[in-house]
């Protein structure tokens, strides 16, 4: 998996993580209470009062909701890359063609 990323405006700064959970772990601990004054049980809370839907075990609701008003994204090549950091992680696999499997260069070498 690329490296993955924050631009966390609350302290002014790109902030990376290696995995989605540390990246949802620091925004319900971190961005959250910065940015909104709210635990992520009261943020969660709003969002299920608006209708966006329940706080799941992954945190793509919560990393959605938040995406809107942060940046959140892969680091690829050097570049930061806004995505949807789930989407990222359920597509970087063997069976989807991945950077480490499908690369066009080594294809038909021995």
């Amino acid at each position: 998996m690329n490296t993955l990323y924050i631009q966390d405006s609350t302290i002014g700064k790109y902030v990376t993580f290696n995995t989605v959970p540390e990246l949802v772990k620091y925004i319900g601990e971190q961005i959250v209470p910065r940015a909104f004054k709210l635990t992520r049980n009261q943020y969660m809370q709003n969002l299920i009062d608006l209708g966006y839907g329940y706080d799941d075990r992954d945190g793509v609701t919560l990393t959605r909701a938040v995406a809107d008003q942060f940046n959140i994204g892969v680091v690829k090549d050097g570049n930061y890359v806004r995505t949807d950091v789930h989407t990222a992680e359920a597509f970087n696999k063997e069976e989807f063609g991945s950077e480490n499997v499908n690369r066009y260069e080594n294809r038909g070498r021995v």
